[in-house]
């Protein structure tokens, strides 16, 4: 019988206390779609084939959530950037916005129940909720608006955006927390308990920890706080490994809980920011999961999680997503070791 009590665990772990049981929440997305048997072009478009992958992927490998992740694009087609249909792996953005005022002033907000693929994947989360009620967590996503731009415009455009007319950087971002506060109530109301809230471009890899501060962060806060106000849990992702950039990121942005990334050991940054904020993470997907023996799996997935728990406040997740070919048998022993370890005495 499925475990009941994800849910109540996981108010605890973002309360910083500790929960009966450590969430396992891995970040299957593409391995979830491969596992599922379907193509990327049925699951990101079909309901039928989102609810088939969330439920296979729970069944099989016994996660303690499920995110519908098809791809960063389906609430942005409507506004006229061009994307790839390929069968086996997700959209890419084949043209771009205009990185112009001119071109953000004639925008649309989006109709979540009306543009491209949005209805859909509202139907996939209506339906794994009827399934899973609240035996698991089930997620859903929105890009948080310094990341999310880059999806409009491109990541060039976006960075010199940021360099030469920061003012106009700014109203794309609000822009995107529009849209984005329209698009999270949607998926709340359709079942999502939680929101990742990804900002993959906000890291150490490509601005520094001052225009973290004071460009990203803030923007990113706001629709951390737009979640909370819809009584959701927000997962704040970059998959960041910088000490720093951690730091402010546990400072300024109000999400439920930090994702780290697997550079970076989970019991150091909790003791060197006083344990205040819930932190997610961090078995590295390739060289661990997708490289590495079953031995390697258990061993690393027991050292990150006895980090981890000691004083709360922690989930168990992937520092990314996990990769189609990885081994099958690697991520049941990775839940399986979590489950058997995670629980507080």
């Amino acid at each position: 019988m499925a475990y009941q009590g994800i849910i109540d665990d996981l108010k605890k772990c973002v309360a910083l206390e500790k929960p009966y049981r450590i969430p396992c929440f891995p970040l299957g997305i593409d391995f979830d779609v491969w596992q599922a048997g379907v193509s990327h072009r049925e699951y990101r478009n079909n309901p039928e084939t989102m609810i088939k992958t969330g439920i296979n992927a729970v069944e099989k490998f016994d996660y303690d959530w499920f995110i519908l992740f098809p791809d960063d694009l389906v609430e942005w087609e409507y506004t006229g950037i061009e994307v790839t249909d390929d069968e086996i792996v997700p959209p890419a953005v084949l043209k771009y916005l205009n990185p112009s005022r001119s071109t953000l002033n004639r925008l649309q907000v989006p109709e979540p129940e009306k543009f491209g693929r949005m209805p859909q994947y509202l139907e996939g989360l209506r339906g794994l909720k009827r399934h899973f009620g609240d035996s698991i967590c089930l997620a859903g996503r929105i890009a948080a608006p310094f990341s999310g731009v880059a999806l409009l415009i491109g990541i060039e455009a976006m960075l010199m955006m940021m360099l030469e007319d920061p003012g106009l950087l700014h109203d794309w971002m609000k822009y995107i927390t529009k849209c984005n506060r329209i698009w999270a109530q949607a998926q709340i109301e359709a079942g999502a308990d939680a929101l990742w809230l990804g900002d993959c471009l906000a890291t150490s890899n490509f601005i520094s920890v001052d225009d973290f501060i004071n460009i990203a962060a803030p923007h990113a806060n706001e629709n951390a706080q737009i979640i909370s106000a819809y009584d959701a849990f927000s997962f704040y992702h970059g998959s960041e490994s910088s000490l720093e950039h951690l730091q402010a990121a546990i400072k300024y942005v109000d999400a439920s809980a930090i994702n780290l990334g697997e550079k970076i050991n989970v019991g150091e940054i909790a003791g060197l920011t006083g344990n205040e904020k819930c932190l997610m993470g961090n078995i590295d997907p390739l060289s661990v999961l997708e490289n590495g023996s079953c031995e390697n799996v258990i061993r690393e997935t027991e050292r990150i999680v006895k980090s981890g728990m000691e004083e709360g406040g922690y989930i168990f997740s992937t520092a990314e997503g996990i990769a189609h070919d990885t081994p099958p048998e690697n991520v049941k022993a990775c839940v399986e070791t979590v489950h058997r370890i995670g629980v507080y005495k």
